[in-house]
């Protein structure tokens, strides 16, 4: 300011007062011309220094992870006297008081476009600016939230359709096992009803001529109707889903070995080990329950034997299972060509297991199989 008024008598002693308008100008901005030296004297980003771009007019970029900032600044003219504010363009919605302090610290800045406003309040008019770019992180991006919706929405897609089709599978298989049982049964009850009506054929034809011969066909007429009895039951039981539990299996497999062997005054041996707390699916139901079904049935009609022996032994994730008989036995021929023994190893191995059947010509059967476990 002295400095200002010297310049101002001076000018007025050699210029005359023809110059005094022009005179008064060069004080009015002699006396601005304080104001006019705000300097950035240091930028820091998330602790480490930047170049001195910010005084040679190059732009400042940050990383997207330098969201700590500190800056100084001074106004080199009026260093004493001067009193800041500030504002960070992009930030804050007004300016802040900072008092004779000379340093301004954010931290958490989002990625964007800022200019840090620095103002002497001795000279309000001017504003010294130093505009830096902060880069956005992926997640700050306008993208990131719709791709995020989109992935979830794709994930939870995807599960609904694996769920949609364990359940369409699941339907597919209960099906297929719904008309494998009528299959079955249509078999079964078929042959049955068609013995059944050629012995009663049989007995009539003979009701008048020989009497004395119809004892015996009314005695089969019965062993087949008991037989297609014990295996609707059978078969009714297994397809109950609240007799999934082995041990409950095995009684009903023993109970119906029982009905069918008595008729044959067979005497049956039936011993079951380690069959407790293991469930049994409902395939694996059906396909043994006509496995041991088609073994007794043959025992009881084809074998001449006094003695059946049932043996189930589960052992780690494995059952074993042994059928025999004290009978006649089968010519190897007849184990090779015969259908229904192809049978009993097609249901084996429709249910992972596998079956072997021995048999020799006086000396018996044996069915042996293991099956493994859940």
């Amino acid at each position: 300011m002295i400095e200002c008024q010297n310049l101002n008598i001076e000018c007025t002693r050699f210029a005359g007062k023809r110059l005094a308008a022009l005179i008064a100008a060069c004080v009015l901005l002699c006396n601005l011309a304080p104001a006019q030296d705000i300097q950035f004297t240091s930028f820091l980003a998330t602790n480490e220094e930047q170049d001195s771009s910010y005084n040679m007019g190059k732009p400042i970029s940050l990383l997207y992870n330098q969201t700590h900032i500190i800056i100084q600044f001074k106004d080199i003219k009026d260093s004493l006297n001067a009193r800041y504010a500030y504002r960070l363009e992009g930030f804050d919605k007004r300016w802040h008081e900072n008092g004779k302090h000379t340093i301004v610290n954010y931290i958490n800045l989002f990625g964007g476009d800022y200019t840090l406003q620095v103002r002497n309040l001795n000279y309000p008019e001017h504003i010294a600016s130093l505009p830096f770019h902060l880069d956005e992180a992926f997640w700050q991006r306008p993208w990131f939230v719709p791709m995020i919706a989109a992935y979830v929405l794709l994930i939870v897609g995807i599960v609904l359709y694996f769920i949609r089709m364990y359940r369409l599978r699941n339907q597919i298989r209960l099906q297929k096992i719904r008309n494998e049982i009528a299959a079955d049964l249509h078999d079964d009850v078929g042959t049955a009803l068609s013995s059944i009506t050629f012995l009663g054929e049989m007995a009539r034809s003979r009701f008048d001529k020989k009497p004395e011969e119809i004892r015996p066909i009314l005695e089969r007429i019965m062993d087949e109707s008991k037989e297609m009895m014990q295996t609707m039951r059978g078969v009714v039981w297994v397809i109950n889903p609240q007799n999934d539990q082995a041990e409950d299996f095995f009684e009903k497999v023993k109970s119906f070995a029982e009905s069918v062997l008595q008729s044959k005054k067979i005497e049956l041996k039936f011993t079951a080990k380690d069959t407790q707390h293991w469930q049994m699916g409902l395939e694996v139901q059906r396909n043994l329950f006509l496995i041991f079904k088609e073994s007794v049935v043959n025992a009881a009609k084809h074998s001449d034997a006094s003695h059946v022996a049932m043996t189930i032994q589960k052992e780690k994730n494995y059952v074993w299972i042994l059928i025999s008989d004290d009978g006649k036995g089968f010519e190897e021929d007849v184990l090779n060509e015969g259908n229904g023994l192809r049978n009993l190893k097609n249901r084996a191995t429709q249910i992972g297991g596998d079956l072997q059947i021995n048999s020799k010509l006086g000396q018996g059967t044996q069915v042996k199989m293991v099956i493994p476990i859940a």
